[in-house]
């Protein structure tokens, strides 16, 4: 039987309107030029890189790190991808005994999605997801390099890869990941993993290619297989 392929949307549009990290501004979105006085619309988009679904690299943290338009197209591809929902409270850190159960799925993938189950918060509750939602501590981020080899990305339902509430403590998982030589590993944050993703075969991440970004929006799009 011949498997059929279906695209997803693993990324949510940027919105003006959409909720962001406390020390994130909002994006605006202007006219510049109208089609009913210049005969064609052209708008005026001011947003900062840590807005909506977004990825780092290692430039985020480092100097002389990685930057967007380092990556290769087929870097940027995903075909080990596993999903895995991690069920914690508001503002709890993830520590390497959440992960230990899961070293099974975790050692052999190149691009770990954790659903922490946040979509839904995000819709209903954009001032909850800004602030409250769990994140990764350095212990965490340390026992993932340590337990897959294959691993190149992590991504998840969340606004970031620290804990907001306690970033004093867990800001520093992003150093983890990241600060190492010609480190090309990607964090994504603010995915929509919302949907069934039951036969994820594979993740295609498009970044907005800005020389001297180091982070940035992205459209994320998953391929599943029944």
């Amino acid at each position: 039987m011949t498997q059929k392929q279906k695209m997803i949307w693993l990324s949510y549009p940027l919105d003006p309107a959409g909720p962001r990290p406390p020390a994130i501004p909002a994006p605006t979105l202007v006219d510049l030029y109208t089609v009913d006085v210049d005969d064609a619309s052209v708008q005026t988009l001011t947003v900062a890189s840590h807005t909506g679904t977004h990825l780092d690299t290692s430039a985020h943290i480092m100097d002389g790190g990685v930057f967007i338009t380092d990556f290769t197209p087929d870097s940027l591809v995903f075909q080990h991808p596993v999903v895995i929902d991690l069920k914690l409270q508001d503002k709890q850190t993830v520590h390497p005994s959440h992960l230990e159960p899961l070293a099974p799925l975790i050692e052999t993938a190149d691009i770990v999605l954790f659903r922490f189950g946040y979509g839904e918060v995000r819709k209903n509750d954009p001032a909850r997801f800004s602030s409250c939602c769990p994140g990764f501590g350095k212990e965490a981020a340390q026992w993932l390099l340590d337990h897959s080899d294959s691993l190149r990305a992590i991504g998840m339902d969340v606004p970031s890869f620290a804990c907001i509430a306690d970033l004093e403590n867990t800001m520093a998982a992003h150093n983890v990941l990241l600060e190492r030589p010609n480190c090309t590993f990607l964090i994504l944050e603010e995915m929509n993993l919302n949907d069934d993703l039951t036969g994820l075969a594979e993740v295609r991440i498009n970044p907005w290619m800005v020389l001297g970004m180091h982070s940035g929006p992205c459209t994320i799009v998953g391929i599943t297989t029944t």
